[in-house]
């Protein structure tokens, strides 16, 4: 395979003064990228976006077409700065070998997936209109034998060319839901609605990508405790940066989106949210659509141009999206429990710190939050180049469609908890989030072993069948189930060899690949005491476990891959393991998943990069789940954090715990994972949110590399500090990758984004950052369809093409150092543990232009740079521990 290396062009456009950008790129296009033999031939396209982004660069994306047909996801991204081409982007299709496909489709685009059907053994079941929902769900419930494509003919389709090993075939782009026979709530992510890619002519499936991300939220590392440093040692930086983050209409008794749940800052009545540039027409509009469903609705409710918010009462939403996945883009027709705040003031009771509690009751309180931190959020990448002319979310600007959100979901006749669902089609663009109730079991755990050396309790999964698990618990013995069949003799899923060891015990079977239902099938007969789940995958375990047997009076609960491989490893070196099921002291804790920021902001971002994307992340190393991680925790960071913090992902949803294997941090002892630990994950489907997790774990080392650069900017729609600087190089990042990127991918488009944006000032510590977890300059990507087929590397680009020797760290000095502001005007504040003896700034010929003796008061130093002329320097810090640079602007 060949290693792909970054490509940076800087290419002068022949008489681009007078030129706009879209001039510009056909001039690009049509000369000098065949001349310089970038692409083979003059190519036609349409444009799919261009706008002005930040820092005076302008973004155009293009898509390839041939007979003014469109080539599937054929696209060229282009930043232009001055007049000039300075990245370019694509995958466009040679014709050398495609001069004259056909032009009209000998299908129809219902015929077509009729086809798909009927060569798949498939149920078709065709839908007229998806407008009469009640009709709709009767039919189906009559036609499906769970082994079903369903097609909604008045949906919209789009006809294009797909690629198929460098053959261009006419398809259809259309949405359908595929169902697998046998689904149960546990492998229900297989029964799924796509944007299918259907050949027009003879009904092959040719590719299909989910338009539904279902988070389905499950800790692996609940326990984990978030250690911080005092957050008085850090107040000076507040001082400095006095943010004004609020702007006008409307006041809400929320907690701020910028911190992560009630368990970081109280509910507060905060006035005057809305940002007048970012929200040209205030939060709040009576839109056509929600007068055509509700007569009586005024702007004083949960809507508006940017977000519509409603809860979802009695699950009602949520349950005709179990029978129907496509229903979710029925939302604007469908929402109709909106909050209403007299006068525009929403205050509402709200359940403070507790993490237990009736969500139903804060139903009013749920819409308000959302509606608050999605718009929120909204305003906030406005000024990180997610605005109206790159797609944002506003129903009246840009590409159109707000956000439509439903809270208090899964209440309904089939219940569904521990989930937050973000929809989006490229097709129709409209997403519709779903934020469901969280349950989760208390600290106490599910199993608890009272003695021995694995003595302990441990959290994980419970059975959904009638066992009093708040109330009553067994205690027995364990024994290994063992069918001596199969790939593995553990997994319960075919009859048990040893079966008559299960009377009066307590079962221990591995996930395996089966069904809990099946394993639960495997063992009932035999009298045992209760069943434990020892987790054997990667992926994460259900809090809720589906064993499709309701009234089973024993418990089954699953425990997590960490304590399962050891009582796995005990029980086969013919230990005794007596365990208690569920741990003494269980509980289950409700509480609404509407007011975890972390988790609102996760699936905000969901749609925000399939949105800039046009939906291209498919494949093994898709970095969605990643991106989302990435947003929440860089827009919730505490300017009293510090890099080797410990981050998790969702504690307030499960009330105090995380759902990620490890937290984030760039500690290496503490979290260790590098490129390689996508080989651990493995091959397969559904492993999008370990990936992504990866993926968001590089991301937050480049994060602390730029702001220990730069500083933290508690101003979040500020343009400096390196949190800020780090977020627009992601999203711009997003808007110059290739389709269907994988980590490599990702890096280099990030590389090109500090080109286009701060003139590659920050590649050094973006290489570096990258390096630490494996994706150095010799790291192979592979394909971006496998996760197995890449190969690590921690080294940095040769001197010859980049020379990092003069920025590099002392990696024996072991330092929590930031300084802030950068750029600086007039001072320098070096916040550190370390003990400072003096200070140099040395210019970019290598010069020492100043030096200084330095007083420390605690963490705190000042450094005075009145004096240096404008421009870029290193500061060279010594201190106690060693030598430390820094690169500095002086404004």
């Amino acid at each position: 395979m060949k290693k792909k290396l970054l490509l940076h062009i800087v290419l002068f456009s022949m008489g681009s003064f007078a030129q706009n950008r879209l001039e510009i790129v056909n001039n690009f296009l049509k000369t000098e990228a065949v001349n310089k033999r970038i692409i083979s031939n003059p190519i036609d396209y349409n444009v799919l976006n261009d706008h002005e982004t930040i820092n005076g660069i302008e973004y155009v994306k293009v898509q390839q077409k041939i007979n003014d047909i469109p080539i599937h996801e054929a696209f060229g991204t282009f930043s232009i700065k001055n007049g000039k081409v300075e990245n370019f982007n694509n995958n466009f299709i040679s014709l050398s070998k495609n001069k004259n496909p056909a032009t009209s489709p000998n299908l129809k685009a219902t015929s077509a997936i009729e086809k798909f059907a009927q060569k798949s053994g498939k149920n078709f079941i065709l839908i007229k209109s998806i407008a009469d929902v009640k009709k709709n769900v009767n039919q189906l419930k009559q036609q499906s034998t769970g082994n079903d494509v369903i097609f909604v003919e008045n949906m919209p389709t789009s006809l294009v060319y797909y690629n198929d090993n460098n053959q261009l075939k006419l398809a259809w782009v259309l949405l359908t839901e595929i169902r697998n026979s046998g689904l149960t709530k546990e492998n229900e992510h297989q029964a799924s609605s796509f944007e299918a890619i259907i050949d027009a002519n003879t009904g092959d499936m040719l590719s299909k990508t989910p338009i539904i991300n279902s988070c389905t939220f499950q800790p692996d590392f609940i326990n984990n405790n978030v250690y911080q440093n005092n957050p008085k040692d850090f107040e000076w930086i507040t001082k400095e940066y006095k943010n004004n983050l609020f702007t006008v209409n409307g006041s809400y008794n929320v907690v701020p989106a910028n911190f992560n749940s009630p368990l970081d800052h109280n509910y507060t009545m905060l006035t005057n949210a809305a940002d007048p540039q970012a929200s040209s027409d205030g939060w709040h509009k009576a839109l056509n659509y929600a007068l055509t469903n509700n007569p009586a609705i005024t702007d004083e409710y949960t809507i508006g141009n940017n977000s519509h918010i409603g809860y979802d009462e009695n699950g009602e939403f949520s349950d005709l999206i179990a029978t129907f996945q496509l229903f979710i883009l029925l939302n604007t027709t469908y929402i109709k429990k909106e909050s209403k705040g007299n006068n525009y003031v929403f205050d509402f009771p709200n359940p403070g710190t507790s993490t237990n509690y009736n969500p139903v009751n804060y139903k009013d309180l749920a819409n308000t939050q959302m509606f608050y931190s999605t718009n929120f959020i909204h305003d906030v990448l406005h000024y990180h180049g997610f605005n109206p002319a790159a797609g944002s979310f506003q129903a009246d600007k840009g590409e159109g469609y707000n956000l439509i959100g439903f809270t208090t979901s899964g209440l309904g006749q089939n219940k569904q908890i521990n989930n937050a669902v973000m929809g989006y089609s490229a097709l129709l663009k409209n997403p519709t989030a779903l934020f469901y109730t969280f349950e989760t079991p208390n600290n106490a755990g599910v199993l608890k072993i009272p003695s021995g050396t694995l003595t302990g309790a441990y959290p994980g999964g419970i059975g959904n069948n009638s066992f009093a698990y708040n109330t009553s618990n067994v205690t027995g013995d364990l024994v290994l189930y063992n069918d001596g069949a199969g790939g593995d003799p553990n997994d319960g899923c075919e009859a048990p060899m040893n079966s008559s060891a299960f009377s009066d015990k307590i079962v221990a079977v591995n996930r395996g690949t089966c069904n809990f239902a099946a394993k639960v099938n495997n063992i009932k007969n035999f009298n045992p005491k209760g069943i434990v789940i020892l987790n054997n995958s990667t992926s994460d375990l259900p809090n809720t476990l589906d064993i499709v047997n309701p009234s089973l009076s024993i418990p089954v609960v699953g425990v997590n891959k960490g304590i399962g491989d050891q009582i796995r490893t005990a029980l086969n070196n013919n230990q005794t393991v007596t365990s208690i099921l569920p741990a003494i002291g269980f509980a289950i804790t409700k509480r609404n998943g509407s007011l975890d920021s972390q988790v609102i902001l996760h699936e905000y971002t969901h749609a925000v990069s399939k949105r800039l994307m046009n939906n291209a992340q498919n494949g093994e190393e898709q970095m969605g789940e990643g991106w989302g991680d990435y947003f929440a925790i860089n827009l919730t960071q505490k300017p009293s954090q510090v890099s080797t913090d410990q981050i998790n992902m969702g504690e307030y949803a499960f009330g105090g715990g995380g759902l990620r294997v490890l937290p984030y941090t760039t500690d290496i002892s503490v979290n260790p994972h590098t490129y390689d630990y996508l080989k651990t994950i493995g091959a397969g489907a559904n492993l999008e949110h370990p990936t992504g997790y990866l993926w968001a774990l590089m991301l937050w080392e480049m994060h602390w590399a730029l702001v220990n650069k730069y500083g933290f900017n508690p101003d979040i729609k500020g343009s400096t500090g390196g949190n800020n600087i780090s977020l627009n190089l992601v999203i711009q990042g997003m808007k110059m990758g290739v389709p269907n990127p994988g980590f490599v991918d990702g890096r280099n488009a990030i590389l090109q984004a500090d080109d286009a944006l701060y003139g590659g000032q920050n590649k050094c510590d973006i290489w570096k950052a990258f390096a630490k977890r494996g994706l150095g300059y010799s790291a192979n990507q592979g394909t971006s369809a496998s996760r197995t087929d890449g190969t690590e590397a921690f080294d940095m680009p040769p001197a010859a093409i980049l020379n990092c020797s003069q920025l590099a760290v002392n990696e024996a000095v072991k330092t929590d150092l930031s300084i802030f502001p950068n750029p600086a005007k007039d001072l320098i504040y070096i916040n550190t543990t370390n003990k400072i003896k003096n200070i140099e700034f040395i210019d970019m010929v290598g010069r020492v232009i100043s030096k200084q003796d330095i007083q420390q008061n605690d963490r705190k130093a000042q450094v005075n740079t009145s004096s240096l002329p404008k421009g870029i320097y290193i500061l060279k810090i010594y201190t106690d521990q060693g030598e430390i640079s820094k690169k500095v602007i002086k404004n």
